[in-house]
Parts: structure tokens; sequence; C-alpha cells
């Protein structure tokens, strides 16, 4: 008797070799059978005949954990094929915590991230590591989380937001809570190098946290220092953290950002593969888009400028001194990301009021005149709805995702609802995995199914450890998808993020259907993957 029979399927196994026509048997939560499965009765049966049957997606690089306490259902990762997800990316993680930085580090991360009503719908009833986790356990989690400890959380938890060198003893305090944090069923450390509390330990700081997680069989994660013009020293850090600290490091969302810096990832992925040839090993993730983190206009504006209300904001947008203050901090930042590069480097990608807008650089907007008078005048007159993003390079997007060491990720967090227009979300958090295995694949011809197929189950199963999953192999848990690899494609835009996919008709979870012949079905079958001490 089986729980769930998939029969006449086209089997692409993960691991990138040619895919051949079988069945799947599902009993218990795992796979049983694969290949002319012998009669049998079956609680359900799947026709899969002209479809496709692959590894559930593993996405390399999420930030669920920020969410799944209040969306875990976790629907928006299911319905694009996502089983299991790496979260606690950038260094940002939900625990180890204390009510400082709740109320300070975590409560702006949330706000910014998703919304003000997540932060507040959280019950907080954990402080450590392995209490978070054990609260998303006793709650249920649609997806499989595959947890990561932040190292912004691991500082703020010892230092606070102090912007100085940690003490011999400070260091050693974090080192403490680190391995706890292991030992609690943590599976690596992550960094967000540019980002605030994180950002204000050096290298070595790192380098001594990162050699705690190697005693433990962990892996490092980082979103590294600089994705635009010091994007080559930034990637020699990572090596370097991972050659000294002797562990395995994931570049997190790999990409150059700015016209200026286009091309660069050429030069970064051979930096990689000259330091694989030397033994560490180092792999990359990426987002299928050519922009970056979606935000409203206002909020990345320099300084501390966007961190203002928005009602606040609107009412200086016509003041002269306010406008003059935004360009003598430009003018502070010359040679960063948002500073020269302010204005070529960020696109408006949503203008209801001004269409004719988006998809244009500022200064495209702004032409012949001065930058920030075009932003202020364009704010006021659309009373702040404008987004924007980042710019990337289609072609570097492209490159990245071919390379063979290159998995994917969505940068995005879980989802159960509709965040409304207070909240700023990218497509892909709907988009991801169908626009790879749809788009990329058969619109572009990028790689072979198969290929990316692998780059997306058994690649990442490999890297972060995860023996039993990615593979459609006896014996290993069964996350499952079924689709029509002619019309899987993702339906997400920048407009309509939230749109769902299409040709994605079944997803297991566990051996639980989620997705049934394309409708989502409501399950908390997903696990927490701790770190077996």
């Amino acid at each position: 008797m089986y729980d769930v029979l998939i029969k006449g399927g086209r089997i692409y196994d993960g691991g990138g070799k040619a895919p051949f026509d079988g069945d799947v048997a599902v009993r218990g939560g795992k796979i049983v059978s694969v290949g002319v499965v012998e009669a049998g009765e079956a609680a359900c049966t799947i026709d899969a005949s002209g479809l496709a049957v692959m590894p559930g997606a593993i996405d390399a690089h999420s930030h669920s954990d920020l969410t799944l306490p209040v969306h875990n259902r976790a629907e928006s990762s299911i319905r694009q094929g996502i089983t299991t997800e790496v979260a606690g990316s950038c260094g940002w993680s939900m625990a180890p915590c204390k009510q400082e930085t709740i109320d300070g580090v975590l409560k702006g991360l949330i706000d910014a991230l998703a919304s003000e009503q997540d932060f507040k719908a959280m019950s907080w009833e954990w402080r450590t590591f392995g209490d978070y986790l054990s609260a998303l356990e006793k709650k249920g989690i649609g997806t499989n989380l595959v947890p990561i400890v932040g190292q912004s959380l691991v500082r703020a938890h010892i230092l606070g937001r102090d912007n100085r060198p940690a003490s011999k003893g400070e260091v050693e305090a974090m080192k403490a809570i680190l391995r706890e944090s292991m030992d609690e069923g943590a599976r690596g450390l992550s960094t967000g190098r540019s980002y605030e509390p994180g950002c204000f330990g050096d290298t070595e700081e790192v380098i001594q946290l990162a050699k705690v997680v190697a005693e433990h069989g962990g892996i490092y994660t980082t979103h590294i220092k600089d994705e635009g013009n010091e994007e080559f020293a930034a990637v020699e850090e990572a090596i370097r953290i991972g050659r000294e600290a002797g562990l395995p490091v994931e570049v997190s969302h790999h990409k150059s950002i700015g016209a200026a810096n286009f091309g660069k990832v050429n030069r970064t992925l051979q930096m990689m593969e000259e330091a694989r040839s030397q033994g560490v090993d180092i792999n990359c993730d990426v987002y299928p888009y050519d922009y970056a983190q979606i935000s409203f206009l206002w909020r990345v504006l320099p300084g501390k400028f966007g961190d203002a209300g928005k009602q606040d904001l609107l009412a200086k947008m016509p003041d002269r001194s306010f406008r003059d203050q935004i360009k003598a901090e430009l003018a502070k930042r010359a040679g960063t990301f948002g500073g020269a590069g302010f204005a070529s480097n960020y696109l408006v990608v949503s203008c209801p009021m001004r269409r004719d807008l988006e998809w244009k650089t500022l200064q495209e907007i702004a032409g012949s005149g001065d930058v920030v008078d075009a932003v202020c005048d364009l704010l006021f007159e659309t009373k702040m709805d404008v987004k924007a993003a980042g710019r990337m390079s289609e072609p570097d997007v492209q490159t990245v995702i071919r390379h063979p060491a290159t998995m994917i990720g969505t940068d995005a967090f879980a989802l159960d609802r509709d965040m409304g227009e207070d909240v700023a979300i990218h497509p892909r958090h709907y988009g991801t995995f169908p626009r790879v295995l749809g788009h990329y694949v058969r619109d572009v011809g990028l790689v072979s199914l198969e290929e990316m197929v692998r780059k997306v189950t058994s690649l990442p199963a490999g890297k972060f450890g995860l023996g039993d999953r990615g593979w459609i192999k006896e014996g290993y848990w069964a996350d499952v998808l079924v689709f029509d690899p002619a019309t899987i494609v993702d339906k997400a835009t920048a407009e309509n993020p939230a749109a769902p996919p299409v040709g994605l008709d079944y997803v297991l979870v566990n051996g639980t259907i989620v997705v049934e012949k394309g409708q989502y079905r409501p399950a908390f079958t997903g696990r927490v993957l701790r770190r077996k001490a």
C-alpha cells in the first residue's frame, strides 16, 4: 500500500543526467520505489504522463525565518515549488535575541522588509536559537527549514549596536553563543558584511567565529561587503574566511550592481574557480532577475533621510534646504553605490501615476537636470508612491546562472497573504523557481532542464549537508515536484509581485501533497532540519 504513486512521468532525478521514464512510489513520507513500480494499491495516484518529475526545489538563500512565525503555511514558497529553504541569511536570524535586540535590530529589520503588523503578531517566546527552532516545530511549518544563525544577531547580543572592535573577551562571548546555537541545531553562520551591526566586526573577528562553525562541520554564507566598486576585494574576503577558518563558503545572491560594474561577475566567478582549485569549497547562489531588492524610492535616499516617516518626508520634499542636505550627503558618498552611482544605479520599477517613467534610471528621469531635484519632485507629485530597485545586467545574471557551481536562491521570505500597498515585495517571492525552470531553460536555452534541476536540488543538498534530500532515490524524503516543462513559468512582476506561477501541477513535502492540480492545499508537513550533533 502506497500513500502516493506517481505514474508514468519523465524523471529528472537531480543528478544532472538525462531523464528517464518511470514511476515514483511514496510511503511514510519517503520514496520507496523508483522506476517501474509493481502494481499495488495507493491512497492517491498521480498520472504524470507527459509531465516532468523532479526533487523539490531547495532555496539556497532565503529569509523565511523572519516570517515563518506568522506566515507558517509558507504559501508563496510552496506555490513556486520550494520544499526546503536555507534561512537565516545575510547576518540576520531570529535568534539569539534578548529584549533589546527584539525592540531594536529585529523590529527595524522586520518593519522594513515585511511589516509592522507581522512584528506585532509574533509571540517572541524564544531567546536562544534552539528555542526559536522549537517554537517553529510546535507551530508547524509548510516547508523544510535549514537554519543558519546570523552574525549580526550574535554581535548585537554582546555589543549591541556599538561601532567598535570587539575585545578578546567579547569575541569569546560571541563564540560561546555561536557554539550553543550550533549545538542546538544551526547548520552554519551567515554574515551581511555591509549591514549594521554585523559590519562593525572586522575580518579577523568573523574568522574567529567561522572557526567555531568549522569545528561543528557547518557552513559560512555571506552577503559580501560590496557588490559594486569594491566587489573583487569583497569576494577575496569571503575566500580568505573560508581558507583560514577551514569551512565551506556560499556567496549569497551574487551580482554586480550599477552600470560601471557590469561584467565584473566574470572575474569574480573566476576567482571562486581559482579558490576551489586551491582547496576552498566555495560556491554562489543567484536570483534570476536583473534588478535587486524593491523598495519605496523614499527609503533609498542616502544617509538617514529614508528612515523618517513617509508623511513627514512628503512635507519636506519641496523644501530647498532639505534637498541641499540630501545633495551634501551624496557628495560625501562619492565612489559608493549610494553616492556617485545613485543616479544611474537605481531603476523606477513601479510608478502608477507616471507609467512613462517605469524602467528608467533616476539619471534618465532627471535628464540634464539635477537628480535630487528630479527625485524630490517625483516623490511629491506621486505622494511618495514610487518603487525603485538596484539595477543589474541581464547578461551578468545569465553568466552567473549558467556557471556549474551556482545554485538558485530567492532572497525572499515566505508569505501567506497579500502584503498590501505599504509593503514593497519583489516578484522573486512567488516566481524564482518557475522562472529558472521555464524561462531560462525553455525560452532562453541557458542550460538544459536536467542541469537546472541539478542546480536547484542535489547541488544545494550536497552543499548544505542534506544527505537524504535533493534526489529522486529510494530512501530519500519525498519532496517532489510534478510539472509541465512546456508551460511552467513565473507570472509575478514588479507591479503584481504576488501572481502565482503556472505549469506546476503537484508539490509534495515529506510525502504529503500540498499542491494538487495547481491548487494550493495548506498543510504543515515541513520539518526543521537541525544539524545533528
